[in-house]
């Protein structure tokens, strides 16, 4: 009887012991699957930011080199006036006014191929949002008119938007994996407005208070229900010359004057020398008279962004050297890459984890001095490399032009709100409106900086630990 016993209890220790044997392999078939995991998404993190990194990089060499053909045909169109040909005089600048768009497609093609080489994919809503694109710009901007029925997108040349969507249809069938994520298109709108202000959405997604008190103080207390319309009509598009791209544009204006007003002839001289032009220009030669391509100011100026002084200064270990102290051609690019884990999810799904990634270079250089690049107005040869810079100290428009929820939001959907108020078309943006028309959301609000208004102070950044807080994209 007692071996009876002794035998049942024996089979019942073997049972505890497999039981528990099942959870510990359990265990380690977890662990395993998620160190796999791990690694995988770092490494494709990997991929995604040395593919988005050697696509910036490349997009700004092909701009530092578009501004040196273009400065090199500056000073032979000097030459040119110099020995009265002008024929030549007006084939250069023909040829300068379709290198504002080829030089930057060339930068757009150069950071697909760095992309592509790095082992990313084509990512097909990003081509197909070029090829929408193309389709504009082939059949709505030449026929587009404004308020005073004059074209509102003139042609820099003739048949220039037929050939410049040919070349965005031509990037458009190689395939898309890398945005240009700072493209400002000719039909984005111009001027301030808090609904074309990505910051406001994000504010009132994550209830953040303090960002109404810095940037839009009143706003909670003062709006009224949608209707009527209470927001200011969104800006006009803005009706400029268009001489340059919409992506990885250079930044130029056309400028009719003599040439000694946008020149000295010590540096014109010098840079002549370094391109083994066997002339040198005198006074009087650079009274001539003509179109001449030059740096937009509004663009070209000193690199604010990446100051260490005012409110919000860049954390950086020492100042930008005044040669390279501008701001002005740059390239930013945006990536997407697909990380699918083994570890399943709830219902034993697939989980597949995104991971974008932005990067931002452009082109450096200097005249002899050294000066900056835009030192005189005259634009001339003076790029040498091109150097990746911080996501924040990007000029112009920024970055964020190449994010299609965003796109699709202020082309499509916000047109539409501003006409009838808000429609659940389901996007992001779209649901933060939704929630900013509740009267409690913005009474919360209201309540909340009345108590804690004080705590809404910014906190300057530094390193060594001298503040908290700094940038947000400053990689």
């Amino acid at each position: 009887m007692n071996t009876i016993k002794k035998a049942k209890r024996r089979q019942g220790s073997k049972g505890q012991a497999i039981i528990f044997i099942i959870l510990v392999l359990s265990c380690l078939v977890f662990v395993v699957f998620w160190n796999y995991d791990l690694h995988r998404i770092l490494h494709v993190k990997g991929i995604a930011q040395n593919a988005g990194d050697a696509s910036a990089v490349m997009a700004a060499r092909w701009q530092g080199i578009s501004l040196n053909l273009m400065g090199d045909l500056n000073l032979m169109h000097a030459l040119a006036l110099v020995s009265d040909n002008q024929a030549a005089a007006e084939t250069i600048t023909n040829i300068q006014a379709r290198l504002s768009y080829t030089g930057p497609m060339v930068a757009f093609m150069g950071s697909q191929q760095a992309a592509k080489q790095n082992r990313l994919f084509n990512q097909d809503d990003f081509t197909a949002y070029l090829k929408r694109h193309a389709q504009r710009v082939r059949f709505d901007y030449p026929h587009t008119t404004g308020s005073d029925g004059e074209p509102l997108f003139p042609e820099p040349y003739p048949n220039a938007w037929e050939e410049y969507a040919s070349m965005l249809d031509a990037l458009a069938n190689d395939g898309i994996a890398a945005g240009p994520d700072n493209m400002r298109l000719y039909s984005d709108y111009s001027g301030g407005h808090i609904l074309l202000n990505k910051a406001f959405y994000d504010a009132i997604a994550g209830r953040n208070w303090c960002w109404f008190y810095h940037n839009a103080p009143g706003l909670l207390e003062l709006y009224q229900n949608f209707h009527p319309a209470w927001w200011p009509p969104l800006p006009p598009i803005e009706n400029v010359p268009y001489i340059n791209s919409e992506f990885f544009g250079l930044g130029m204006v056309k400028v009719t004057t003599s040439l000694d007003n946008l020149v000295t002839t010590e540096t014109i001289n010098t840079v002549t020398d370094r391109r083994t032009l066997q002339y040198q220009f005198t006074p009087e030669d650079l009274t001539n008279s003509a179109t001449w391509y030059a740096y937009g100011g509004h663009l070209w100026s000193e690199w604010e962004a990446m100051s260490m002084q005012g409110d919000f200064p860049m954390p950086l270990a020492g100042p930008v050297k005044q040669e390279y102290d501008y701001a002005g051609a740059d390239a930013a690019i945006r990536v997407r890459t697909r990380a699918t884990r083994l570890t399943p999810g709830a219902g034993s799904r697939a989980i597949t984890n995104t991971i974008n990634w932005t990067a931002a270079a452009k082109p450096f250089g200097y005249l002899p001095g050294p000066q900056r690049p835009d030192a005189f107005d005259l634009v001339l040869p003076a790029f040498h490399q091109a150097r990746l810079i911080p996501v924040d100290s990007l000029s112009g428009a920024g970055s964020g032009g190449y994010d299609l929820e965003w796109r699709e939001h202020i082309e499509e959907h916000l047109p539409e709100y501003m006409e009838h108020g808000p429609l659940g078309h389901g996007c992001r943006f779209c649901r933060m409106l939704e929630i900013w028309e509740n009267v409690d959301f913005r009474q919360t609000g209201v309540n909340w900086l009345e108590i804690n208004s004080q705590q809404c102070v910014i906190v300057p950044p530094g390193p060594g630990g001298g503040g908290r807080g700094g940038r947000r994209r400053a990689h």
